[in-house]
Order: structure tokens, then C-alpha cells, then sequence
């Protein structure tokens, strides 16, 4: 399947040009010889820890992810965008061959893959909004993958309008208002469906905070609708059902409720377990009465610790594992799938993840029910939960290094009356990100630092960085948007390259 991608031409669009000119998407990285010589991302990340010893771990893992992206992923015919920074425009371009080093050219420009460019003149307004979004990351190589980047991307191409997507459920259009919502509830002439995704853009939100669930749930509720299932737990690209709520009961009282018709209460969304469970739920799974070589079989070839035991409807039975396996030979020479299968807990897709948090630790996993309450759809392990943690927890560290970094050298920088001038009398002299935008929204103050920096792109990423800090500090279950993470990491990026102290 075709695949989409943005390949950025420097940070100031120093390969624009020359990329176009000769029919290649070019990136950096002038110090690492010809990719070739390297069988592995391993091996790449060891030739990126030798050329740049000064980097952290964090970041040669990084580099080594987008140069491999560049280098091996990257195939024939998978189609390339590229952001012309100079002229605030778009190339798209298809790949035409493979990866080649180009040892006579300047090394900022020696990697390199043929592309025949489609079109170069593409605006920004071209690309629905979602896509733009998209190609907003800050990396040099990334994937294009959600919402059907690369067919979309390819109509750009032929010249097409970017056709939008929509949730195969779903059948409010993508680019429908409020106001078209509420028509389309009102008229009752079809079942309205739409992504929760696509529900909380109606109000301006991209992620589930307190703020957001508490304005979309009053609204809705002004209308009188509810949504089937709740969109404070539903995944954020699952779609929802806009159901009328009992405007009074009848004089018999006869009438039920819709089936599955869950309330939404005052709260912020809880933390559950599809927030670890991948977008397409599955579980892989041996069926009771199969020989246990089946099992062992299947956990050597997928790599797995343990594997679910399931009747032949699909119906959780247990579990089998390395360990129950050992235990059953224990007693047993040659036990069987029975022998071996033992009891573990099961919990439904939107419990609380909280609750679980010892038993995944003390067992290693829990199985996952899906929305039947019947049918094992996930499973999350202790690895899980630990990655989970340290997506939710980079953005804060991010955010607090750059933090510490900024404050650090804006009171050795800036006049205690400027600085008593934006900060509250409450905050202790200590600014808080929108103190900073208000301090250095004067050019002549942010000269003060001393920094080589451009004022006004220096005022954009820092008033991003303050708008997406205000928006993390309402917990959510809700990963952090790529853009998002990509516009943190440049900014902690940018005032760590300058604060040298």
C-alpha cells in the first residue's frame, strides 16, 4: 500500500531549491556517512552515537528512527510532501527510487532519494485541516498516516480537492458547523454519527479536558442529546450516535431508554484502559482443547510471554504462559493445554485504569473485554502501562526543562520593575508561560537575553508552547497530538541551544 510522507528541506528550507531543481528529497545530518553500511537501527544508532557524542540517548534514538524511516521504509512509489519555508507553500512529489549517498555534494545535502515532483505550488489551505495538522511536526522525516493521508494527498497531487475523511460510520460531514449539527439532530431524518474526534472541533477542542467535557456535555444536554456510546470515554476517531434524551414521560410510562444508552456526568473523562489499548483492539488467543504445543508455538513465533485461552465462541477460559507452562511440567512431564491454563483477571475496556495499576504489576497483564462484555479484545501488560506513563510524562518534563532554563535566564537578564510589571505579586517573581509571552512580546526586552534568535518566530513557538502547557495541565487519558509534542520538543530544543549556562 501506498504511503505518505513529509520530508523537510532544513529548518530554513536551505534545500528547497536544489531538491527541486534535481528531483530528490534531500535531509541532513552531514556528519553520518552513507547509510548502506548499516543492517540495523541498531547499527545506526551506534554510527549516530559515534559521529555525535555530545547528543543524548533520547535524541540519537530519534534521529536513528527518521533516518531509517528515509533509508529502508521509504519505498518506490510512496509519495512525498514537502514544506517550502521560503515561499509558505507546498511540493508533493512521488519516490522514485531508492536511497544513495552523494559523497560530492555539500554534506548537509548527501542523503538523498529520486522523487519526481507532481506539483510545487501547493497552499497551506489546500490540505484539509486535520492534514495540516499533520504537517505541522517539527521532525525531518515522518509518516503521513492518519486519516487517509496518503490517498487525500495523492488528489492534492492530480490537482483535486482534498476530498476530507470521515469515519466509515460516520455521515456528518466533515466540515459541518454547529449549526449544521443541530439541523441534522432537529430534522431527525437520519441516526447522526461523527467521530468524537470530529464532535469536539464543533467547540474548537482537540483533546478531552475538564474544560471541553464539561462545554460540549452542556451543550448537548441543551439540545436534548446524549451521545451512544459517551464520548468521554470513547476512543477519540470512534464514532458516536447523537440520541434524543425523554423529553417527558408518557401517561403510561411504558417507554424505555435506548439500549446502551449511557449517561454523562460532570466529570473529566477517566484515565481508562483503552487509553493503552492500540486503535484496532485485537488479542491473539489459543482455543481450549488444542494440544499446548499450539500455544508454545504461537508464543515463540509472536514473541508473546502469555496468550489467552478462549472456548470456541470466542469466551475468555484463562490464560497460558511461560511460567504456568513451567509450573504444569512441575507435576506433569507432558501436561496439556488444560494443564497449563490458569485464571487471570479480566476487566472491561472502560474501567478505570487506576484500579488495575498493582495487578498488572504483581501478574504482569490483564485481559481486556470489549464493549459486549463478553469477547477479550487487548491485553495490557506492565510494558504497557510503563510506556503509557512516559508519554504522558515527557510533555510536563519538556515543558519544565525549558521552563527552568527560560526563568533561569530571564531574571539574570531583565530588570526586576519589568519583570514586577507581569508577574503577579502572588507568583513570587516567578513567571508562568503567559507571564513570559507578556515579557518578551516587547522586542527590546527580548533582546535582553542576548539570545540569536528571530523575535517573532521565538514568540510564536513560545506562545505555542503556553497554549498546549495550559491545555496538558487538564488530565486526560487523550495522548498528546504528534504536532503538539513536535512543537514542545522544538521549543525546549531552541532554549536549550541558546542557554548555554
Amino acid at each position: 500500500m501506498k504511503s505518505a510522507w513529509q520530508v523537510r528541506a532544513g529548518r530554513q528550507g536551505e534545500r528547497d531549491q536544489e531538491s527541486l531543481a534535481e528531483g530528490l528529497a534531500i535531509v541532513g545530518w552531514g556528519g553520518v556517512p552513507a547509510l548502506g553500511r548499516f543492517d540495523s537501527r541498531e547499527a545506526l544508532k551506534a554510527g549516530l552515537r559515534e559521529c555525535y557524542p555530545q547528543r543524548s540517548t533520547y535524541v540519537i534514538g530519534n534521529w536513528a528512527g527518521q533516518l531509517w524511516r528515509f533509508y529502508r521504509e521509504m519505498n518506490e512509489g510512496d509519495l512525498v510532501v514537502m514544506p517550502l519555508k521560503n515561499v509558505r507553500r507546498f511540493a508533493i512529489g512521488e519516490v522514485t527510487g531508492r536511497y544513495h549517498y552523494r559523497p560530492g555534494s555539500a554534506p548537509e545535502c548527501r542523503h538523498a532519494r529520486p522523487v519526481r515532483w507532481l506539483r510545487t505550488d501547493i497552499e497551506p489551505g489546500e490540505f484539509g485541516p486535520d492534514l495540516r495538522g499533520s504537517l505541522g511536526s517539527l521532525l525531518t522525516v515522518c509518516r503521513l498516516s492518519r486519516h487517509e493521508a496518503a490517498r487525500r494527498i495523492g488528489e492534492i497531487a492530480a490537482g483535486r480537492p482534498d476530498p476530507g475523511w470521515q469515519h466509515a460510520s460516520a455521515n456528518l460531514d466533515p466540515d459541518a458547523t454547529q449549526a449544521d449539527l443541530w439541523e441534522a439532530v432537529e430534522t431527525g431524518a437520519a441516526p447522526v454519527k461523527l467521530t468524537v474526534r470530529a464532535l469536539l472541533s464543533l467547540w474548537g477542542y482537540r483533546r478531552r479536558t475538564a474544560t471541553s467535557l464539561v462545554t460540549v456535555q452542556f451543550e448537548l444536554a441543551e439540545h436534548g442529546v446524549t451521545t451512544k456510546p459517551a464520548f468521554t470515554t470513547a476512543r477519540m476517531d470512534a464514532v458516536v450516535e447523537l440520541v434524543p434524551v425523554a423529553d417527558e414521560p408518557g401517561a403510561a410510562d411504558s417507554e424505555t431508554d435506548p439500549p446502551g444508552l449511557e449517561a454523562l456526568d460532570d466529570l473529566p473523562a477517566k484515565w481508562v484502559v483503552r487509553a493503552v489499548l492500540p486503535e484496532e483492539p485485537s488479542i491473539e488467543a489459543v482455543t481450549a482443547g488444542k494440544p499446548l504445543a499450539t500455544a508454545v508455538t504461537l508464543m515463540l513465533a509472536k514473541n508473546y510471554s502469555q496468550l489467552a485461552v478462549v472456548d470456541a465462541d470466542g469466551f475468555h477460559v484463562g490464560a497460558v504462559s511461560w511460567e504456568s507452562i513451567g509450573r504444569a511440567r512441575l507435576t506433569n512431564p507432558e501436561p496439556t493445554l488444560r494443564d497449563a491454563t490458569t485464571q487471570v483477571r479480566v476487566i472491561d475496556f472502560d474501567d478505570e485504569l487506576f484500579g488495575q495499576i498493582d495487578e498488572i504489576y504483581r501478574r504482569g497483564y490483564v485481559f481486556v473485554r470489549g464493549e459486549d462484555r463478553r469477547k477479550l479484545i487487548g491485553v495490557v501488560t506492565a510494558h504497557d502501562l510503563a510506556r503509557q506513563f512516559g508519554t504522558l510524562a515527557r510533555p510536563f518534563s519538556l515543558l519544565e526543562e525549558a521552563e527552568l532554563r527560560l526563568r533561569r535566564h530571564t531574571k539574570r537578564s531583565v530588570p526586576e520593575d519589568v519583570l514586577d510589571k507581569a508577574v503577579p505579586k502572588w507568583a513570587n517573581g516567578n513567571p508562568t508561560f503567559g507571564n513570559y509571552v507578556r515579557i518578551f512580546a516587547d522586542r527590546a526586552t527580548f533582546e535582553l537575553l542576548g539570545w540569536p534568535l528571530d523575535h517573532e518566530t521565538f514568540l510564536d513557538l513560545l506562545t505555542k508552547a503556553k497554549n498546549i502547557r495550559n491545555e496538558l495541565m487538564h488530565f486526560s487519558g487523550d495522548e498528546i497530538p504528534e504536532q503538539d509534542l513536535a512543537a514542545i520538543e522544538g521549543f525546549c530544543a531552541t532554549v536549550k541551544a541558546v542557554d548555554q549556562s
